[in-house]
């Protein structure tokens, strides 16, 4: 299954890149509609406490993303992306829904909303983690735990999920999760609430995730789990300040409480410190996760970054982590 996707993945990259003029954008775009080719390769030379240095890859990707129009107000939209793996040179390596990323279809209207089918961000995501998440680019600290719930995943497979209008900055989403492959469960596995507040430099993103049934996570039961998040960003003047509250509630009698904060600022020469914390209680042990770094931003097609993550015992006794530091290159397109 994972060869055929890839002999097909790979087709339609040499199509859309065949097709798409010499630009800036790999895209081509008519009445019929639009198709872009886009990508984001990060590499990375790592080194933790007491082991050796490393060279890795920091979740490169590659994708085509566009939309079809199907009539004045109707457009048929669609998204496909796989894992690239640049220490190892291969496409989609793990069959874990870490490698396995983005590939829905849609449909959208910009009086109704969008609604997607296949397996896509969810509203939880893109609008209580995603502020904090990508701000640092090593991945062993983007730890679910950390940024979003254990108990859900980044994104959601077998899943439909609506994206309403913005209403003078107000936008809802909904995502309900069905998997009729799991004879341990019928109906929805979990469900997605979310809404969007966005005035000027300001924009707040609250959710509420649950799953009521054994939903599968790279192929392991979790138990059930209610997530309440809420994630408040401020973004002006080479600023950037975002805090996030999360607290999940399993049903295992475990309960998280996860504080994250982050802070940046872009100077004139394109240099951009930065400074985050997160604080993770559950309830027996509490620990913090410091990191510290500064990118360098040549234009939106590249960048190089040093970044340094601590620990203190607490916080590397619950996530088996160790302080690091890690430099690297990230080349978009």
């Amino acid at each position: 299954m994972n060869t055929k996707f890839n002999c097909i993945f790979s087709a339609l990259i040499i199509a859309a890149t065949t097709a798409a003029p010499a630009s800036a954008e790999i895209a081509t775009e008519g009445e019929w509609g639009k198709v872009q080719f886009y990508g984001s390769l990060r590499a990375l030379v790592t080194k933790e406490k007491e082991q050796e240095s490393d060279v890795a890859d920091g979740i490169s990707r590659i994708g085509i993303k566009g939309y079809v129009n199907l009539s004045d107000e109707w457009k048929g939209t669609y998204q496909l992306e796989g894992r690239i793996v640049l220490d190892d040179g291969v496409i989609n390596s793990d069959a874990s829904d870490y490698h396995k990323r983005i590939t829905f279809v849609g449909l959208k209207n910009k009086e109704v909303g969008e609604i997607r089918l296949g397996k896509q961000y969810s509203p939880h995501y893109l609008w209580t983690v995603l502020p904090i998440d990508i701000t640092f680019h090593n991945p062993r600290h983007y730890n679910i735990r950390w940024n979003a719930s254990e108990n859900s995943s980044i994104r959601e497979a077998n899943s439909v999920a609506y994206f309403s209008p913005s209403y003078n900055g107000l936008s809802f989403g909904v995502l309900a999760e069905i998997d009729g492959n799991d004879t341990q469960s019928s109906g929805v596995d979990s469900y997605n609430i979310a809404a969007k507040y966005k005035t000027g430099a300001w924009q707040l993103g609250v959710s509420y995730f649950d799953r009521s049934d054994d939903l599968r996570i790279n192929d392991v039961i979790k138990p059930d789990a209610d997530t309440l998040a809420a994630a408040l960003q401020y973004k002006a003047d080479n600023h950037k300040v975002v805090l996030r509250y999360q607290n999940e509630d399993v049903s295992d009698g475990t309960e998280f409480n996860t504080i994250g904060f982050y802070y940046s600022y872009t100077l004139e020469s394109g240099i951009t410190p930065q400074f985050r914390i997160y604080n993770l209680d559950n309830g027996i042990i509490k620990g913090n996760q410091i990191a510290i770094g500064a990118t360098k931003k040549f234009n939106k097609y590249g960048e190089v970054f040093i970044e340094y993550t601590d620990y203190d015992d607490e916080a590397a006794q619950l996530k088996n982590r160790d302080d690091d530091i890690t430099v690297g290159v990230k080349i978009s397109f």
